[in-house]
């Protein structure tokens, strides 16, 4: 009998701990719910609590638990079948812990980076990795944070305790069915109910960052190449391949789109180069009409005697593919140019361009350039000297707040030491590194005042003073590395070289902290170009990217000051765009992480993860649902994609290698057209071209003149105009009867916001068109125009 009955024994052990599982279950699950509240509530912006955003992250965050269900089971069940209850409760206690806190750690590093972390985490070397973890520790849990994790925390164990002391009844259905749904829930999207919130932002709150970084690992690991498409097997392809082991490879055609801007140097020889990298340098907070109002008061001043771009974009969302980008317009490889590593193929750039025609060229950065492979990219193009964490010298002093090294007030110091050295022509590069996470720096005290300061200059309402204070050692950090380039350039101004050096300062990407409203905006920096050379400065609307910078300023260089430049190139931008209105003409890609896959701009248009977005001026960004364009769209990425995976398959981008033949300037024949769009013609798409506005005391009467640049009818729209406080607080909304507009039509239509008694101060209305059944806008709309009343019309 003992015998008979021992296997039976063995298995009623075995349901009893499934039946101790699922008697626990309530605890973790109740242990996920204040998890999920207090991470999103944590994770909305100051003053921005929102009940769906929250209602929808909760959702998500026990779908990610029910889909985690099945693996955590098999991992609890031996534990729950332990001889010990002690053991039992301590084991099962500590798996479950640690789920809360990984959770909690990608949270974290959601709030840090405002990107989810995904499959980028396996884009980098464990060096890397901690290089990132030691730089970011500075950046303040916070009571709040502590709540969000000790509260699950306790409410776990707490609750385990007390399940454990109650005896549970086995329901093996109710445990089947729990399995079975956790396995199907993987079948619904990574984040259920989130199209319909208000900005991407709010979406990516509202995703369970667990199964944002499951899902996208497995994508990573599962991805296949593209296969190479031939020239001939796609008509009109966005490059202009001509060799298919060389698919890159094409005649240079660049115009000298900058030339007219510049005049002669004072001794007849090329000008120097200086090109500045700013880490994290967004355009929503810096330059005219800055969206969270500019804290870079220097480059604003710079940026007005400049070549100042409005709508330039950063290739990459992280810093990993800044240098290729703007030096070399390179491809993107895999997870990056600079990551093939010692595989990176030789290449034209502009580094090693004028080095062979007797340009110096140095780099400075405060950081280690070994990060992201950049040292091993400089030294491919020909770097002659690059100063940085490793060799900048005695008499300088460290971070001690951050481990990514000298912050820029000592990067500039250890330029401006050099200074007097350089010997023209030269080519300089720097890249700060402060306005970095974890945002603190010595003195940081006297520029938190500033930040103070700054809100009363911009006139910023009482109202919305709070958000910017949550991040004010953000906002100091800005202004902080705006007065390291204020303190360089007043320093370099009695230099000998100084008179004759063109300077050009963009940002790597835009800081991922302060939220964004849409996608596109991690992308949008400024562009500044200036130069004591210049005849006068100007402001470009058009559409570029870091990939038209290289190119155009070899152009220049060559045409203009009798440069040579490659008769054969690489390039994947093809010159800047000086366009005085806002249009955009290029194909480009743009990656967000090492391991994302890439999203593409095909003029006007914008593709990201199989959404379909059109430009506007500002580089905003308004959803489209067309799904031929979108095919259009896509079938231009495929063939980047496409050529892409072909350069990956032989490592090589041209024969010449990194020393191609140089020839004089030409402009052949076919070159891009980079000026202005010519007088009577229409930006494409639909559109506003003027609006007028007037206050009576009756309201804001407001008159938009709306065109359609296409060939074909527009989409049928509604005219929308909203009238906002200075604060954003919406006051009232005008709609017009749903219109559609003929192929190249104008037309005039008057919107009404009747809000009788506006009290004295500043007010902002946008207009656009918008869908009639949905709202959404459906083309360029004219945001925040300011509408100022003196007084109250009587």
């Amino acid at each position: 009998m003992r015998r008979h009955n021992q296997p039976a024994a063995a298995i009623g052990g075995h349901e009893s701990a499934a039946s101790r599982v699922l008697g626990w279950l309530p605890a973790l699950l109740l242990a996920q719910l204040a998890f999920s509240l207090l991470a999103a509530s944590r994770a909305l912006p100051t003053g921005g609590w929102s009940l769906p955003v929250v209602a929808t992250a909760t959702g998500n965050q026990l779908l990610f638990l029910l889909r985690a269900l099945p693996l955590l089971f098999l991992l609890t069940w031996p534990l729950a079948a332990l001889r010990g209850a002690r053991s039992r409760l301590l084991a099962v206690g500590a798996l479950w812990s640690l789920l809360l806190l990984l959770q909690a750690a990608l949270e974290q590093y959601y709030l840090v980076s405002r990107v989810p972390l995904g499959a980028d985490l396996f884009g980098y070397s464990l060096a890397e990795i901690r290089t990132t973890v030691s730089g970011t520790t500075g950046s303040a849990t916070g009571w709040i944070g502590w709540l969000c994790l000790l509260l699950p925390l306790a409410l776990l164990w707490a609750l385990l305790v007390w399940r454990a002391s109650t005896r549970a009844a086995p329901r093996p259905v109710v445990l089947a069915a729990l399995l079975l749904a956790g396995a199907a829930a993987w079948l619904l999207p990574v984040a259920v109910g989130v199209r319909g919130l208000g900005s991407d932002a709010a979406r990516d709150i509202a995703t369970s960052k667990g199964s944002y970084f499951v899902a996208d690992s497995l994508r990573w690991w599962r991805a296949t190449p593209v296969p190479a498409l031939s020239a001939a097997a796609a008509p009109g392809a966005a490059l202009p391949t001509q060799n298919p082991d060389y698919p890159f490879l094409h005649a240079e055609t660049t115009p000298d789109a900058l030339g007219p801007y510049f005049g002669p140097t004072s001794n007849g020889r090329p000008p120097n180069l200086v090109v500045i990298v700013v880490e994290g340098l967004g355009r929503s907070f810096s330059g005219p009409q800055a969206p969270f109002g500019s804290f870079t008061p220097f480059l604003d001043e710079l940026g007005a005697r400049s070549l100042y771009f409005d709508n330039v974009m950063a290739n990459q969302g992280r810093t990993f593919g800044v240098l290729p980008s703007l030096f070399g317009s390179l491809p993107m490889a895999e997870e990056g140019f600079a990551a093939l590593g010692p595989k990176m193929p030789a290449h034209a750039g502009l580094f090693n361009v004028l080095h062979r025609q007797g340009y110096r060229s140095a780099f400075y950065s405060g950081t280690d350039t070994d990060f992201d492979n950049e040292r091993a990219f400089l030294q491919l193009e020909g770097v002659d000297d690059i100063v940085d964490l490793r060799t900048f010298g005695p008499g300088y002093q460290r971070n001690p707040f951050s481990e990514w090294g000298y912050p820029d007030r000592e990067l500039v110091s250890r330029v401006l030491a050099d200074s007097d050295r350089l010997r023209a022509p030269f080519v300089l590069g720097i890249q700060t590194i402060s306005m970095h996470t974890n945002y603190a720096f010595p003195g940081q005290a006297v520029y938190k005042a500033r930040v103070e300061q700054r809100l009363d200059t911009l006139g910023m309402p009482a109202s919305r003073k709070p958000g910017y204070r949550a991040h004010a050692d953000i906002y100091s950090a800005i202004l902080y590395t705006d007065d390291q380039l204020r303190r360089y350039f007043d320093s370099v101004k009695g230099a000998s070289w100084y008179a004759d050096t063109i300077f050009v300062i963009t940002g790597d990407h835009r800081l991922p902290e302060i939220p964004q409203d849409t996608y596109v905006e991690r992308y949008h920096v400024p562009l500044i170009v200036y130069s004591p050379l210049l005849r006068a400065p100007a402001r470009i609307r058009g559409v570029s990217s870091h990939m038209d910078v290289t190119p155009s300023l070899l152009a220049l260089l060559s045409n203009t000051y009798g440069l040579q430049r490659p008769a054969q190139v690489t390039w994947t931008g093809s010159g800047l765009d000086m366009a005085a209105t806002f249009r955009s003409l290029h194909d480009f890609p743009i990656k967000q992480t090492k391991t994302s896959t890439p999203d593409f701009v095909s003029g006007r248009w914008f593709l990201h993860d199989n959404r379909l977005f059109e430009l506007q001026d500002g580089m905003r960004a308004s959803e489209i649902e067309d799904t031929g364009v979108q095919a259009q769209v896509a079938q231009r990425l495929q063939r980047y994609v496409a050529a892409n995976t072909r350069f990956l398959s032989r490592l090589a981008l041209s024969p010449e290698g990194g020393a191609p033949r140089l020839v004089a300037f030409n402009a052949a024949p076919g070159a891009p057209v980079q000026d202005a769009p010519a007088i009577g013609m229409l930006p494409a798409g639909l559109g506003l071209e003027e609006v007028k506005l007037t206050h009576s005391a009756e309201g804001v009467s407001v008159v938009a003149t709306f065109i359609n640049g296409d060939a074909t009818a527009s989409a049928t729209f509604s005219p929308l105009a909203v009238l906002a406080a200075e604060d954003g607080r919406e006051l009232r909304e005008g709609y017009g009867s749903a219109i559609q507009l003929h192929a190249h039509e104008r037309r005039d239509v008057v919107l009404s916001l009747a809000v009788p008694s506006l009290a004295p101060g500043r007010y902002f209305v946008s207009v656009l068109p918008s869908d009639p059944n949905s709202g959404k806008p459906l083309g360029r709309g004219n945001f925040h125009i300011p509408l100022d009343i003196a007084a109250a019309v009587q």
